[in-house]
């Protein structure tokens, strides 16, 4: 994931910079193409008509001044995007570009800045330290923390609690259908994660092949069965090897999360299908806008989680409920919706972003495990 960081943040710094502080002599020819530059850039190619051949400190100095130095666009784009929704993408969509940062160049740099955060922030703030898989003792694994209470249980353990609630007199119905239908379960799932794991942290593949073999159904034919077995095997490796499960995680998330930008589109698309004069081109500027923004409010919700006492159930009621009244406005303003049609596109395209949210991460999961 670093390397892609990388190549995002230099594209997105483009964006920003205006290579105002290397000095410019009007009338004299273009490098590049021979034009007479006027001004600051070729009225032809449009490359800036500074000479680089000068002292070496005077060079560094033009350069690192021009590298962090955030030209106006920035501060015209930002407050727009953040505070005044759909201002922004209703501005560019009606030819006022010039004086605002170009859409996608401005969701890559909050998309470096989200990432910064996620997993440089987590990793300082200990928030993946020790996440592992683990087992309750009941013949289930679930994703244990440093903070964790995990149930300790053995399988034998399990049964017997299960049958000491039974044995009570005065259980209700309810209850007790519901105590034997556990016990039901435990009694028919012998083998548990705990029994398949060595005290070295390895995978028993013996025992392994006999909780394959238990749980194939009888009448299967010998191709199933392998295939039980090689996913069984893949599960072990990943379980081996969870720091590169982690890592696999890590390089994929931000590629899948691109993924969102187009859907979205086509959500809003679909969404004003009706529409004639709108185009899959205003969308996309929509889209690229919103995601921008909701890069930047999660990035502010991690720091606020890092650095504040606030825990994440407010911060994720705060985040929701930012995203609707954002959403309502966005397509408000952006779009010319009414009141009502945008309450209902907000519910429709906020449906459709967690359904494919939650299939995003299920695929990404999936690709990290076969990579693993």
């Amino acid at each position: 994931m670093g390397e892609e960081l990388e190549v995002i943040g230099a594209a997105s710094i483009g964006a920003v910079v205006s290579g105002e502080h290397h000095p410019v002599e009007p009338g004299k020819p273009c490098g590049n193409c021979g034009a007479i530059v006027s001004e600051r850039y070729c009225p032809r190619c449009g490359q800036l008509g500074s000479d680089f051949h000068r002292p070496f400190f005077s060079l560094i100095a033009s350069s690192i001044a021009d590298t962090f130095a955030l030209d106006s666009r920035l501060w015209r784009s930002l407050p727009l995007l953040l505070f005044r929704p759909g201002r922004l993408t209703r501005n560019y969509i009606e030819g006022k570009r010039a004086r605002y940062v170009p859409p996608f160049r401005l969701f890559l740099l909050s998309s470096v800045l989200f990432f910064l955060a996620v997993f440089g922030i987590g990793d300082q703030m200990g928030w993946y330290a020790d996440w592992k898989l683990a087992s309750n003792g009941r013949g289930n694994a679930f994703l244990s923390g440093p903070d964790a209470s995990a149930p300790t249980q053995t399988q034998e353990e399990a049964l017997q609690t299960v049958r000491d609630k039974l044995a009570g007199a005065d259980l209700p119905e309810e209850e007790r259908t519901r105590l034997e239908a556990e016990l039901k379960s435990l009694e028919t799932n012998q083998v548990t994660l705990s029994d398949l794991v060595a005290s070295d942290g390895h995978v028993d593949r013996d025992a392994l092949k006999a909780m394959v073999d238990e749980t194939t159904s009888a009448d299967a034919t010998e191709a199933e069965k392998a295939q039980a077995m090689a996913a069984a095997e893949k599960a072990a490796r990943v379980f081996e090897n969870q720091d590169k499960f982690g890592a696999r995680f890590r390089e994929w998330a931000p590629r899948f999360s691109l993924l969102f930008m187009p859907i979205f589109a086509l959500m809003l698309t679909m969404a004003f299908a009706w529409h004639r004069r709108l185009y899959v081109y205003d969308h996309v500027i929509g889209a690229l806008h919103f995601q921008t923004f909701l890069y930047l409010l999660l990035t502010a919700l991690i720091l606020a989680g890092a650095f504040t006492s606030v825990g994440p159930g407010t911060l994720t009621a705060v985040g929701f409920g930012a995203v609707s009244l954002y959403l309502v406005r966005f397509l408000r303003v952006a779009y010319g919706s009414g009141w009502i049609m945008s309450v209902l596109r907000v519910g429709f395209l906020m449906f459709g972003s967690l359904s494919v949210l939650i299939l995003l991460g299920t695929l990404l999961v999936v690709i990290s495990f076969l990579l693993t």
